[in-house]
């Protein structure tokens, strides 16, 4: 088996999909999978990036599949309890890269309708002070 497969199976272990894993990591889109189908390896840069977002991840267990998946110390935490916060932090991630684009587009469309509101009550004064 190889270190990407080892990968999804941590990946499923911690249900997070493939496509966050990426963004946390700093990854291309598709990176893993394609890793995965053409049975290829990690570098030591996805290596260390990997490692730093997922300390709980075994590192020796990823590249040779000799001991557990988690470290030890996490291993003595409850794991639901750490699924748990990990969801939640991973969906607060996903909403919040979704939404803040899409309050900047509001953002942008409030100040066009307030500049055309301006120019309009300008208008307006202007005709009252000529009548």
């Amino acid at each position: 088996m190889t270190a990407p497969e080892r990968f999804y199976q941590f990946m499923e272990y911690k249900r997070f999909r493939p496509r966050w894993v990426e963004m946390e990591c700093g990854l291309s889109n598709g990176y893993l999978g394609k890793q995965r189908k053409n049975k290829g390896s990690f570098g030591g840069g996805i290596l260390l990036r990997i490692e730093k977002r997922f300390p709980e991840l075994n590192i020796t267990w990823l590249l040779s599949g000799e001991g557990e998946m988690l470290n030890a110390t996490y291993r003595d935490v409850k794991t639901e309890t750490f699924n748990t916060v990990e969801e939640e932090s991973a969906t607060y991630g996903l909403v919040m890269r979704e939404l803040v684009p899409l309050l900047k587009q509001q953002i942008s469309q409030l100040e066009a309708a307030l500049t055309d509101k301006q120019k309009l009550i300008e208008i307006l004064e202007h005709r009252i002070k000529e009548d």
